[in-house]
């Protein structure tokens, strides 16, 4: 009994040493997967930092991408611009070169021009002279001729010069005889034409129908049968597919409303070419323009309409306005300024 106690205490005196070892047997795969954790976790941290940054950097690249193009945009507009500019510098170079040349002229010119007092004067009347006969020719102004010619006799009697009685009484002749041409009133025919052609959207076609009266209303009663009504309503409609109108011009087939738009443009280039003709006094060509407008406005337009027949009436008084001003010309007193011209040198 005493020899065994001993052997029965040695198994107690070592359990307390063999629990630490248990222990330690489980914590370290437990730190292991701590440490793998704390990495997986860094390591996605890191993957969403570094997503994170793709996208922004994705952004900034196509906002560079942008700011590149519209930089590439500017950068050829400003070529072009500086193309532009280029070219218009080459103009305003080439016109002023020829400036300068019109300038050396005009100073050779009037040097030539000062060589003596009576020269210069007889240069000076010619100009004004020939700037009254561009009135009389380009736009038949009698009025701006004349006062180009008043101001040169003015000035001749200012002189009082015995040299210049031959020019004076030239352009006196001219004054008296433009005085008592029949005026030709082309701003106001140019007007007259401008409202035409305004007014020719207003114009009805002869084809164009008429509105339809109105119908009196029905009053609503008890008594109105149903079936009555019904043929009513229904004989209004059938009606209404049918229509007579009377034509001036049977012999004209109705317009489509685009032949309609064509035959109003065409009538108002008509009305343009006459200005045109008006503005470079071809008497001829302005006839034939109203005549020809005249023709079509009575032919497809309704002249039983107001605004037709203001047209027509205005077209009838135009053609006979005259263009033309005959013996609209100071020939006799620049023949006279040349003579005197060539007495001064």
């Amino acid at each position: 009994m005493s020899e065994n106690t001993p052997e029965n205490t040695v198994p107690s005196s070592r359990s307390p040493g063999t629990a630490p070892a248990s222990h330690l047997v489980w914590l370290g795969p437990a730190l292991a997967g701590v440490a793998i954790a704390l990495t997986l976790g860094l390591a996605w941290q890191a993957y969403d930092r570094f997503q994170t940054m793709e996208v922004q950097l994705a952004r900034r690249i196509g906002t560079f991408d942008a700011a590149s193009e519209e930089a590439r945009a500017a950068a050829k507009a400003a070529n072009a611009a500086l193309a532009d500019l280029r070219g218009r510098l080459a103009t305003l170079e080439s016109a002023g070169q020829e400036t300068q040349n019109q300038q050396l002229a005009l100073n050779a010119m009037y040097q030539d021009i000062a060589r003596s007092q009576d020269e210069r004067v007889v240069a000076d009347l010619e100009q004004t002279l020939l700037l009254a006969q561009q009135q009389l020719q380009l736009a038949g102004n009698v009025k701006a001729a004349l006062i180009g010619l008043d101001a040169a006799a003015t000035r001749l009697a200012q002189l009082d010069k015995p040299q210049f009685n031959g020019l004076r009484d030239a352009i006196a002749r001219d004054m008296e005889r433009l005085k008592l041409l029949p005026a030709a009133d082309i701003l106001s025919v140019n007007a007259r034409l401008e409202a035409l052609i305004q007014n020719v959207d207003r114009l009805k076609p002869e084809s164009e129908t008429e509105p339809a009266p109105k119908q009196a209303p029905v009053a609503d009663g008890g008594a109105v049968d149903t079936l009555a009504r019904f043929s009513a309503e229904a004989w209004k409609e059938f009606k209404s597919l049918v229509r007579i109108r009377r034509l001036d011009h049977p012999e004209l087939p109705l317009l489509a409303p685009s032949q309609l738009y064509f035959l109003r443009e065409n009538l108002k280039l008509r009305l343009l070419s006459a200005r045109m003709s008006l503005l470079q006094r071809d008497e001829t060509a302005f006839r034939n323009d109203i005549t020809e407008a005249h023709s079509w406005t009575r032919r497809y337009f309704n002249p039983r309409d107001e605004a037709t027949s203001a047209v027509l009436a205005s077209l009838d008084e135009m053609r006979k306005v005259p263009v033309v001003l005959k013996d609209a010309e100071i020939d006799a007193s620049l023949k006279a300024a040349r003579a005197a011209r060539g007495k001064s040198h």
